[in-house]
């Protein structure tokens, strides 16, 4: 595919289109706020050029990939494109009324795609008059930087659309993994373990909020911990993100979004975009903001023995108690979650793996984990959380029974 037309010339869009333009396809850039257009084209080419002022990108390259990507004030230019991607606001009618339009106006081999990160594929194509040609290809921010695409297809999706996605995926030098149209898809839902327990040993007041943080990134090995990571992403997205997911799963207790969260957000604390979330950003440095009330836990004896093969196992055996709960927790968290979505069909063991690596920065694969630690060994954790908090909270994926 060689014509491209990107809808939504925001952050994402026109990071997809810097994607595209970089590899040598015309990129056709739409956004209903003309200036809009302008204004992606000119970040992609600042963009630009701090690759070349850093020694990443010839200045003859900058050139060349600029010229590529084209301003369009109507869908109507698109007549010869053979690929769309929609990257436009987070809604749902919006969307479908976008690709109704589309449909009309693009050839009929030109294959639709839409960048949604926690909408319904299936949905969007509804009124479609061939919703076989709608695939997902979402994209991670920033665009020009991060690896993976989950391409995403809904029962009706020709398969064809999703190996040409895939192909042009690869093509990008992004990692492609094929996933079933579900809530959250694989990164989104999956890392909702390693956020939710977070939340809830705060609540408990096992730790601080740079205490669980420091955990998990000394001991996991992740880049930033719960806590960092969400007021990044901020807080309102995060919370946004597990409301959806939990909600189109059936309301499932583990899953259920977390009432410090929401005062937070109420509050108006949305993280490094607003100065203040569970840290206060003051120049360089943040600083715990959420305080704790920190409390004593036992942890029974059946926990223990679990709790000490996990650690062991998973790399965190000389760690005090306390760490290695919070890294038992949390990470049995991810786990168990990335199990459930296997056993699901989200996607296959492999493709889970390398979406939380290539999409979350996570240091393993969560199911490459389990099988280091040991199926029995999670098992044993769950089960003995179970017993402490007796909610269901902790019900082990049926994949670690066998």
């Amino acid at each position: 595919m060689e014509k491209i037309a990107v809808i939504g010339a925001g952050t994402m869009g026109a990071g997809i289109a810097q994607v595209a333009a970089s590899h040598g396809c015309t990129v056709y850039l739409h956004d209903v706020i003309a200036e809009a257009i302008q204004t992606g084209i000119e970040a992609v080419a600042e963009r630009a050029y701090r690759s070349v002022k850093k020694g990443k990108l010839q200045a003859s390259k900058r050139e060349a990939m600029l010229e590529l990507i084209k301003p369009v004030d109507s869908l109507g230019q698109l007549k010869d494109v053979e690929l769309v991607i929609e990257a436009i606001d987070e809604n749902l009618d919006a969307k479908k009324s976008l690709f109704a339009t589309l449909e009309a106006a693009v050839p009929d081999t030109a294959i639709l795609a839409t960048n949604t990160s926690s909408l319904s594929v299936a949905h969007i194509a509804e009124g479609l008059q061939k919703p076989a040609r709608l695939v997902g290809m979402h994209f991670f921010n920033p665009a020009p930087v991060m690896e993976l695409v989950e391409v995403v297809a809904t029962d009706t999706t020709d398969e064809a659309a999703v190996d040409a996605a895939c192909s042009l995926a690869n093509r990008w030098n992004k990692t492609p993994v094929r996933v079933k149209d579900s809530p959250g898809f694989v990164v989104n839902r999956v890392a909702r373990g390693y956020y939710l327990e977070a939340l809830r040993l705060l609540e408990e007041g096992v730790s601080g909020v740079d205490e669980i943080d420091a955990t998990m990134r000394i001991l996991g090995g992740f880049k930033m911990g719960p806590f960092a990571l969400m007021d990044l992403i901020g807080l309102d997205v995060s919370l946004a993100s597990s409301e959806s997911i939990w909600e189109r799963l059936g309301k499932p207790v583990r899953l259920e979004p977390h009432p410090i969260q929401r005062k937070l957000v109420e509050q108006g604390h949305l993280g490094r975009k607003t100065g203040r979330g569970f840290y206060f950003y003051l120049d360089d440095l943040a600083l715990p903001a959420y305080p704790v009330d920190r409390r004593s836990f036992e942890v029974s004896p059946l926990l223990s023995d679990a709790m000490l093969s996990f650690a062991e196992k998973g790399g965190s055996d000389r760690a005090s108690a306390t760490e290695q709960y919070i890294f038992c927790r949390i990470l049995g968290a991810i786990v168990n979650e990335a199990g459930f979505a296997f056993e699901e069909g989200v996607a296959s063991r492999k493709d889970i793996d390398i979406a939380m690596m290539k999409g979350a920065n996570y240091p393993k694969g969560p199911l490459g984990w389990s099988d280091d630690i040991g199926h029995r060994t999670i098992r044993g954790v769950l089960k003995a959380l179970n017993r402490v908090f007796p909610s269901g909270r902790y019900k082990c994926a049926p994949t670690f029974w066998e």
